[in-house]
């Protein structure tokens, strides 16, 4: 890791816990609008407290959604970004860009994961790596980083997948140009969608550690 990357905290359910992710150094905060989901936010985190917060970068998280129903979450939670998780077409992503900045999510098993990417390059504003697994997302694992040698795109990309605490030496030698952020979620909390801040803060402070 030769150049500063963005952290992402996904899954969030509490309001408080956003509030207390810039304080942390977060720059990104996650909300998951997908029923299966133990973190579907809708109904769970305050609405009109998150639309007026503007002082973190908010993540809609959506998989295989209707555009209305994404449409929908944008005004009524004043989302930043958007995070497509399922099997979205890159004519969607494109439909949907006319929003907000859409990332689009990939599971990763193997390398050949990664040759479906190149047909969303001129759809997606950034990609996102995560394990493959029986969810879409949330699975708590890693998948094999080494993979991403093989990804030589443009388009800048979250990692994420089962990532924790003890990941932090891993992350600060992994390297790669178009890694944007480290996404985290499950390894950080103290039950599904309540995050342990006290983590969070001591993970920001050794990566940021020499």
């Amino acid at each position: 890791m030769d150049h500063q990357v963005h952290i992402k905290v996904c899954g969030l359910t509490r309001f408080e816990d956003m509030e207390q992710l810039d304080e942390a150094g977060v720059q990104y905060g996650g909300m998951i609008f997908y029923k299966k989901s133990p973190r579907f936010a809708d109904g769970k985190i305050n609405a009109g407290k998150v639309k007026s917060y503007h002082a973190i970068k908010k993540v809609g998280v959506f998989v295989n959604a209707s555009e209305e129903y994404i449409i929908e979450q944008i005004e009524k939670y004043g989302l930043d970004l958007l995070q497509l998780h399922g099997e979205e077409t890159p004519e969607l992503c494109s439909t949907l860009n006319k929003y907000l900045p859409v990332i689009k999510a990939f599971r990763i098993k193997d390398e050949n994961d990664l040759k479906k990417v190149a047909e969303y390059k001129g759809s997606s504003h950034y990609f996102l790596f995560d394990t493959s697994g029986k969810l879409y997302g949330g699975n708590g694992e890693l998948f094999n980083w080494e993979i991403l040698k093989s990804y030589t795109g443009s388009v800048p990309f979250f990692l994420s997948g089962g990532i924790g605490l003890s990941e932090t030496t891993a992350i600060k030698s992994f390297q790669h140009s178009f890694l944007f952020a480290i996404d985290v979620n499950s390894r950080f909390e103290t039950e599904p969608g309540i995050k342990n801040m006290n983590e969070i803060k001591q993970f920001i402070c050794r990566l940021n550690s020499n």
